[in-house]
């Protein structure tokens, strides 16, 4: 009998730390053959930037969620190509306003397409252990209130993790859980700073709550997603200014940028922002600014996007969906 591979989901809103916490996964298995996909809602990518591990099979599906019906198709071939490959492990981080309802439904789906085909001595099958629901404390209450998405990553999930809470109060944290017991009685909850979670309990712990239903995410409800591309090095302030002018209409403000000071990395949801020294990985081929943003804007968000670029970083740039 073919050995199984097992098969993990990395969900959680735009923020909450669903990278860092799958970088951390990567090092606490240093000896595992693992196969990653990073889903991405912009058409650039930049997670998959921030992920490196010797000897990782890294695929990025972009410009959309893997659960809707523009994407499912070529994640279900991604699943199955992944399936021929000589792994241990597959992580899926799914887009921060990716609504995994239908996971089990792919999966099925997966399984008849290879039954169907002549591949099907090649398909090794997989072990889905379960979904990883990662939150930001700190904006949570906020998002599950008005997200679909955000509910039913919690629905879908049977371990949850309460990220980031060194920048709330208790009480927060107490109506975290109780909105979390409220979408998902049985999940187990585990509160954390910088998305670090012991693997040993992640082990004991994550199980599939065999949750089945369909996905919000439709082609006519996703987000106004902008990438910005600039050929020219920022002033490191000016790139500060422009992200902060843009917060309130932005839900997600991310990306690597040429500063003069040297290449950064910018993280920004809500109106907390995170920039830091970034340095290329062996697999990336960086020449210039990129940086993603989904708007929370009026219809003229784009028109507002340039605009304030050129008010405040004032060098040429070009802004496509």
């Amino acid at each position: 009998m073919k050995k199984e591979i097992d098969l993990y989901l990395i969900s959680g809103f735009l923020g909450a730390g669903k990278t860092t916490f799958l970088q951390k996964l990567l090092q606490a298995l240093p000896d595992k053959k693992i196969g990653v996909i990073i889903n991405e809602f912009g058409s650039l990518g930049i997670d998959g930037m921030l992920v490196e591990k010797e000897g990782i099979q890294l695929v990025e599906i972009n410009n959309g969620s893997i659960f809707c019906a523009c994407l499912k198709g070529g994640f279900v071939k991604t699943l199955i190509g992944f399936s021929k490959e000589e792994i241990d492990i597959l992580l899926i981080e799914n887009s921060g306003m990716a609504d995994p309802s239908n996971m089990h439904l792919l999966l099925q789906e997966m399984e008849s397409m290879v039954s169907r085909s002549n591949e099907d001595s090649k398909f090794r099958p997989y072990q889905y252990r379960g979904a990883v629901c990662i939150t930001d404390s700190v904006t949570f209450l906020r998002h599950v209130q008005v997200l679909a998405p955000v509910q039913n990553q919690i629905a879908t999930s049977n371990f949850i993790v309460i990220n980031k809470v060194d920048l709330v109060n208790q009480v927060t944290i107490e109506k975290i859980k109780e909105k979390i017991h409220e979408l998902n009685p049985e999940a187990y909850l585990y509160e954390t700073m910088f998305a670090q979670v012991p693997l040993g309990l992640l082990d004991e712990k994550l199980i599939d709550n065999g949750y089945v239903g369909e996905t919000s995410n439709q082609p006519w409800n996703r987000p106004a997603t902008y990438s910005l591309e600039c050929g020219t090095q920022v002033n490191k302030t000016a790139l500060e200014q422009f992200v902060k002018k843009m917060q309130p209409l932005a839900l997600r403000i991310k990306g690597i940028a040429d500063t003069q000071e040297g290449w950064i990395q910018v993280d920004s949801v809500g109106d907390y922002l995170d920039i830091k020294p970034f340095k290329a990985g062996k697999r990336d081929v960086i020449t210039h600014t990129k940086l993603v943003v989904i708007g929370n804007g009026p219809e003229e968000f784009e028109e507002r996007l340039e605009d304030t670029w050129k008010l405040t970083c004032m060098e040429a740039c070009e802004i496509y969906e």
